[in-house]
């Protein structure tokens, strides 16, 4: 059977971009990526002597973004040559240039499509929304952004890796894991929720990939470890995930739509501390196996952890899993 062809367009960042496209090429895809036309350098001197002068005596910071976005192009021109593919999937559009995003949908022969796994609000994409045949939100309450209301938007849950299989691990204590860039908004309820789980026995894994001292500064607790040297990959992140019994969830300011933890729990049966009151909307919502706090309840820790996990539906679980989740985006199923 003919592999479908999907160019995939997202940040390189964390080692996520390597898991979507191993899923995807488990799935039947055969996968062109181009997030490496985003890496810049100066082709010589005489451009770092331009920038630096647009820079600090003109005070003008377009210059760079110009020539990354010159470079981006000519090496996407370079990648795709003559070639086209059914489909294109860009996840986080805003970070390439729109003549990047021009080119990518003439080659594309199928379906053109977007997705903000942000919220538009952080990340506002209202200049090139208009270039994608469809285009998807991850936070739902997007839909009724008012900037965005000539816009058919589409939302779309985020999803869990179903190639990578769950293995159970026996701990001695129960163990909870966090990781999270650093974000001042979550650096209170971080630690107490941290401090909260280690009096009830709990072994605390809270990770924050910064190696920046004024951002480490912010923390406190003895319960929090930093990234000093290279960012956690999502792979091994996804071995801390299955090695741990409860994950921990701190939603952003201004953030309604779930991550990727939600699903993971649901995917690898874990329970779930998340400060994301819109989970108790979800279908796999269980008080059992989820607990929403907002730093006054957490008190409930430890009659939450005294209760037994209750397993979920196969058929919600599969719901959400990547395999279900690129057959909707791409429009080839319905779940």
């Amino acid at each position: 059977m003919t592999r479908k062809t999907i160019i995939l367009a997202m940040p390189p960042s964390n080692g996520i971009v390597e898991l979507i496209e191993k899923n995807l090429q488990f799935h039947g895809y055969e996968v062109t990526r181009i997030d490496s036309i985003l890496k810049f350098k100066y082709n010589n001197l005489w451009e770092r002597i331009y920038q630096f002068f647009h820079k600090h005596i003109s005070r003008n910071n377009t210059y760079k973004a110009k020539l990354k976005a010159k470079q981006s192009l000519h090496k996407a021109q370079k990648l795709l040559a003559n070639n086209y593919y059914e489909y294109t999937l860009v996840i986080r559009p805003d970070i390439y240039p729109q003549k990047v995003l021009a080119l990518l949908k003439r080659h594309t022969t199928n379906k053109f499509i977007g997705y903000q796994w942000d919220g538009l609000n952080r990340f506002p994409v209202k200049d090139i929304i208009h270039l994608f045949d469809q285009f998807f939100i991850f936070d739902h309450t997007d839909l009724t952004n008012p900037d965005y209301q000539n816009y058919q938007l589409r939302s779309i849950t985020n999803f869990y890796f179903d190639m990578v299989q769950p293995h159970h691990v026996k701990n001695n204590k129960p163990q909870a894991y966090y990781v999270g860039d650093h974000q001042v908004c979550r650096v209170a309820a971080i630690e107490y929720c941290a401090q909260k789980l280690a009096e009830n026995g709990v072994d605390i894994r809270f990770i924050i990939p910064t190696s920046k001292p004024k951002d480490i500064k912010c923390y406190k607790s003895k319960y929090i470890t930093f990234g000093k040297q290279n960012r956690l990959s999502y792979y091994d992140n996804l071995k801390y995930v299955n090695s741990a019994d409860i994950l921990v969830d701190f939603v952003i300011d201004g953030h309604n739509g779930l991550s990727f933890r939600h699903f993971e729990a649901l995917y690898y049966q874990k329970k779930l501390i998340t400060t994301n009151t819109h989970v108790q909307y979800y279908d796999f919502y269980h008080p059992n196996n989820i607990l929403i706090w907002d730093e006054r309840n957490l008190d409930e820790i430890q009659e939450f952890l005294a209760k037994p996990f209750i397993q979920i539906d196969t058929h919600i679980i599969e719901k959400y899993s990547f395999k279900n989740w690129i057959k909707k985006i791409l429009g080839i199923h319905q779940f």
